[in-house]
């Protein structure tokens, strides 16, 4: 997961605004696939503050980006114009740690609801990630989640 912790180092973003821009899209995915199954867990909120937390993003600013999130969420129908933002700034292999980082989100209440795996699966087509990898990503974050 070394993708959240360099992801602004190793993309040279020139603008504070993209770099929340990639910040807020991967939250909002993260909040969409919480929220598929009609209940927000406390342990999906862990996992979610875990993984924003690999973004460099101080914990303060962690909380008004999910509220702001979860505001904007309520209006959005989509998922294109979060992946859009992710496609034009991330290569493939950060886009598949985004996924897993969604997959997490899925196992932390321990239960995988079935709306939140076809969404993770339209969000992979979204991130025009094969098949073979929205496979490998589930079975790894299964494992992770099964060891902890």
């Amino acid at each position: 997961m070394n993708f959240f912790k360099n992801l602004f180092k190793t993309k040279k973003i020139e603008e504070k605004s993209k770099d929340n821009s990639i910040q807020k899209s991967i939250c909002s995915l993260m909040i969409e696939v919480a929220y598929a199954d009609n209940q927000l867990d406390e342990s999906e909120l862990k996992a979610m503050a875990n993984s924003l937390s690999k973004l460099d993003i101080q914990e303060g600013e962690i909380q008004e980006i999910v509220d702001a999130t979860l505001a904007k969420s309520k209006e959005s129908i989509s998922f294109y114009e979060h992946t859009r933002i992710l496609n034009d700034q991330l290569d493939y292999d950060q886009k598949k740690e985004v996924l897993n980082s969604v997959w997490a989100i899925a196992f932390a209440d321990g239960e995988m609801d079935k709306h939140e795996e076809h969404l993770i699966r339209r969000i992979a087509d979204l991130l025009y990630l094969n098949h073979k990898d929205f496979i490998i990503t589930k079975l790894n974050q299964k494992e992770t989640n099964e060891n902890s």
